[in-house]
């Protein structure tokens, strides 16, 4: 579906020793994005929380929240969550791709 493959060698998490700092700052995001050669116009962000959603506005690429993770969608809506998915394969016709 993507024009990049994400493998496990391509997994980022927190690193302060290594310079990526914890969400919400943008840093793991920056790296992924990075290692895989996208740039921002081509990235989004999907997550369940409102830490996700401040990591994606940090980052300054969207965020597509979703409603079966850690938090409710009203929950992440009073968070400023502006796109919601209820189910997985609703992302695939937000970002284009049939």
């Amino acid at each position: 579906f993507f024009d990049c493959r994400i493998e496990e060698k391509n997994a980022v998490g927190e690193n302060e020793a290594k310079g990526i700092k914890r969400k919400p700052a943008p840093d793991s995001v920056f790296e992924v994005m990075k290692n895989l050669g996208v740039k921002k116009t081509r990235a989004v962000y999907v997550g369940d929380s409102d830490v996700d959603i401040l990591t994606a506005n940090a980052a300054g690429i969207p965020c597509i929240s979703v409603c079966w993770g850690f938090r409710s969608k009203d929950f992440l809506i009073e968070h400023g969550a502006t796109c919601l998915v209820e189910k997985p394969d609703e992302i695939f016709s937000i970002i284009g791709v049939d």
